[in-house]
């Protein structure tokens, strides 16, 4: 924690906001985190959970605020605009080598803090996209490191009643940093309003 406090400041926006360091220490691994409105800041890997559908990837601010990610699925967030909290899917979405052509479709369940909001369900559809996504890239992923990942989306509706308005769909770029296959960038909402773009870094990620 006093590394973490070192490299990391809090703006009280929700999200850890600093000027990103040029020289990082790889004796971690950071997620670069970026808020529509706010300067980027990074996140440090706390620790990881075993799980049975992937390990849980638990990373803090250093003003501890938390992110937990999944398969590079965010699934739990503490201090934040928007907390996620007890996440289920059903069934399970598949590995993201194994997600069939025709997509797949499952539903998720999650409490929602502030607003008392409690197994908010909605039907998530899954799909793989070729070539660049639909989206704006920032400026620290160029077109050509973009166009070697395999993309996918995942399009959500609501189920529950009240129904909220729509989230945005999410983007998922699936490629290898330090040696490993994994979601190397994606931007995720956890409200209409509140979208966080997750990106590994430094970026050093290597094609397919």
């Amino acid at each position: 924690m006093e590394s973490v406090q070192v490299l990391f400041a809090t703006g009280g926006t929700g999200v850890v906001q600093n000027a990103i360091p040029e020289a990082l220490d790889m004796r971690y691994r950071y997620l670069r985190v970026e808020v529509p409105g706010h300067p980027p800041g990074l996140l440090v890997l706390g620790y990881e959970d075993p799980h049975p559908l992937g390990p849980i990837e638990v990373w803090y601010s250093a003003s501890r605020e938390t992110l937990r990610t999944q398969n590079g699925r965010l699934i739990g967030s503490s201090g934040t605009l928007r907390d996620w909290l007890a996440l289920q899917y059903t069934p399970a979405p598949p590995n993201w080598t194994a997600v069939p052509a025709q997509g797949f479709n499952y539903v998720r369940r999650h409490d929602e803090m502030p607003g008392y909001r409690y197994g908010v369900a909605e039907q998530v559809q899954l799909r793989a996209v070729p070539g660049l996504p639909d989206l704006e890239l920032p400026t620290t992923l160029p077109p050509d490191k973009a166009r070697s990942y395999q993309w996918f989306r995942e399009s959500a509706v609501s189920l529950s009643e009240p129904r909220g308005p729509a989230l945005p769909d999410a983007w998922f770029a699936w490629g290898r940093h330090r040696g490993m296959q994994t979601v190397v960038f994606s931007r995720q909402c956890l409200a209409a309003d509140f979208c966080l773009t997750l990106q590994r870094w430094p970026l050093q990620e290597e094609a397919r």
